[in-house]
């Protein structure tokens, strides 16, 4: 159905910005959208609900916000409430978004939790429909794994627009109490891991915590851990392989103190780095690995000479022997 829309000037004190039913924007404050008003003047009517006691933002929350630090009117398009129901407001908002730029995973969440709860869609409605739309996948999974991070902790969610934490990340972190995604994201001002190593330390957490049951962060107060953490001598990806590596100690310490071990009989061999020794990273099956490259006929000799050598070292029998 077509709407009827009239166009004026407003003062911006009829309108509501406490109300936002239609946002769809996960940044609100645009530097570049309060120049270019400050510069040449608003040049795309916002669109309001004629609601009262107050007018409430359908389209140009950005737009509204950058216009209220100038304290200038608004030009808008007013739309009657009662003519325009919930979902014909939401689609407007959400076409206004979508003919200019791309959403973010944030946005198409906030997107979807207000087609199911204030435009009050079935699910099977917002799968078929609105995911493609969005450019998901519609299948259910996706729109109930979507609609979780819209109980991200804000913290956490500017850890996700930062690119710090992966989507899978955060979808784990959705089901978990706030203090605890505050934690995490505190953690993350810290230290840097990749898309993989963020996996394993959650995976890692999640398994000490059960352990010791305390929160999933409870581990981290670990004192070589938050000595790691503080150490201002050490870059934030030098401080995840750390906190990687104590949280692997914690939770395998036979496994580690083993690993250790073998590292130090195998430093005491005296071998030339270009030669690697190598194990079962689990120690489950006996048997060394030996590596090496020679580019010539005399440095294939030398080597060889080493492990002749080596192998003569009383040494070499813990080697097989660790596990």
């Amino acid at each position: 159905m077509l709407l009827i829309m009239t166009f004026k000037e407003i003062p911006l004190e009829e309108i509501d910005y406490s109300d936002e039913s239609f946002r769809i924007s996960e940044e609100l404050d645009s530097a570049a959208i309060l120049d270019s008003l400050r510069a040449i003047g608003q040049l795309n009517p916002v669109c309001l609900l004629d609601r009262e006691p107050r007018k409430v933002i359908v389209c140009g929350f950005r737009r509204l916000r950058a216009l209220k630090q100038l304290g200038n009117k608004a030009v808008a398009r007013i739309l009657s409430e009662n003519e325009c129901k919930p979902i014909q407001a939401l689609d407007l908002a959400l076409w206004d978004n979508l003919s200019h730029r791309r959403l973010h995973l944030l946005e198409k969440a906030r997107v979807l939790l207000k087609l199911k709860h204030i435009c009050a869609l079935p699910e099977m409605r917002i799968v078929e429909h609105y995911l493609p739309l969005l450019d998901l996948a519609p299948r259910e999974s996706v729109l109930l794994s979507c609609l979780s991070l819209n109980s991200l902790h804000p913290d956490i969610r500017r850890c996700l627009l930062d690119g710090r934490l992966t989507q899978g990340s955060v979808e784990y972190l959705a089901g978990t109490p706030w203090a605890v995604q505050a934690d995490v994201a505190a953690l993350m001002d810290k230290i840097r891991l990749s898309a993989s190593m963020q996996r394993k330390v959650l995976n890692l957490l999640e398994e000490l915590a059960a352990m010791g049951e305390v929160p999933l962060t409870g581990p981290l107060k670990n004192a070589e851990i938050q000595a790691a953490l503080n150490d201002t001598h050490w870059s934030t990806f030098q401080k995840g392989e750390k906190l990687h590596e104590v949280l692997y100690r914690l939770r395998n310490p036979r496994l580690a103190r083993a690993a250790e071990h073998f590292l130090e009989q195998k430093k005491s061999l005296g071998l030339p780095a270009a030669i690697e020794i190598s194990t079962d990273p689990f120690f489950e099956t006996p048997g060394l690995r030996v590596e090496f490259n020679a580019g010539t006929p005399g440095r294939f000799r030398t080597l060889a000479a080493a492990l002749q050598s080596a192998s003569q070292m009383p040494v070499l029998e813990e080697l097989f022997d660790v596990r």
